[in-house]
């Protein structure tokens, strides 16, 4: 069996906190011969420290854009400095509010609108030691996915602009007027089918764990689906099981209710 799981609001409540029931299950679960992998929308340069020492066997991140596995890297995607760049202007034209979360750094753009929640991200980057400012000839800026803070309409503008420069990219609300951007062939859901697929892993044996709208298609890509206890109910009417809130031991007892430990 394969077990993808996401990180905040799921594997830590939403407090940030680690449950102590979560390591001894996912400990549990790897001596029971069953894959743990983690199934993201951080980028590289974000990678979640605290996991570190745990039983993983590998990373679905940036949304399925890169897929490690065992240290190998099976999938990366990002685009050049000077597609990058083009992005950059149809973002700039738009005036969105945006974070470009690449694989090196988060960067923000001294031309783009001010916006509160850009702020707040600029703040949490620059604490992480990973915030770098958008220039015309940074080599490292590659995009990958980004948040963007504004209407709907704006949204399905950017959308349209990003298609007809053959980059296009699609958009799931996370909150109200926040928007996770991410490519359009890309996502948890696909991320999982090409690490099964490169596995020989029938989706019938694979299980995900989660608690938000980015973790909608990672449900529709796997035989049995668990939504955390604090997930929305968008997010809870589709999945086969609801399990516990996370400080409730929702992960360790989803596991035992499934027999995987």
């Amino acid at each position: 069996m394969l077990l993808f799981f996401d990180i905040d609001g799921t594997i830590f409540d939403n407090d940030r906190r680690l449950p102590d029931s979560v390591l001894p299950a996912m400990e549990a679960a790897r001596r029971n011969g069953h894959g743990l992998v983690i199934n993201t929308g951080r980028t590289l340069c974000n990678m979640d420290h605290r996991l570190d020492g745990f039983p993983l066997d590998g990373w679905i991140m940036g949304c399925g854009t890169r897929i490690l596995y065992h240290g190998e890297t099976l999938q990366r995607m990002e685009y050049s400095p000077e597609r990058s760049l083009r992005l950059r202007n149809i973002f700039l034209a738009l005036k969105l509010p945006t974070v470009w979360e690449c694989d090196t750094a988060m960067y923000f753009d001294p031309l783009s609108p001010d916006h509160p929640a850009t702020g707040k991200f600029s703040e949490w980057a620059k604490r992480k030691g990973i915030y770098r400012e958008i220039t015309e000839k940074d080599p490292e800026f590659r995009v990958v996915k980004m948040f963007c803070f504004s209407d709907e309409e704006k949204i399905s503008a950017m959308k349209e602009l990003t298609a007809e420069a053959g980059m296009p990219y699609t958009a799931i609300n996370r909150w109200p007027e926040g928007w996770e951007v991410v490519p359009l062939r890309f996502s948890k859901g696909k991320g999982i089918d090409t690490l099964c697929e490169k596995l020989g892993v029938s989706p019938d044996d694979c299980y995900a764990f989660g608690d938000s709208s980015n973790d909608l298609t990672m449900f529709e890509h796997v035989g049995h689906s668990i939504a955390m206890g604090n997930a929305p109910e968008e997010v809870r009417k589709v999945c086969t099981y609801v399990t516990d809130r996370p400080e409730d031991d929702g992960i360790a007892n989803a596991m035992k209710h499934f027999g995987l430990i």
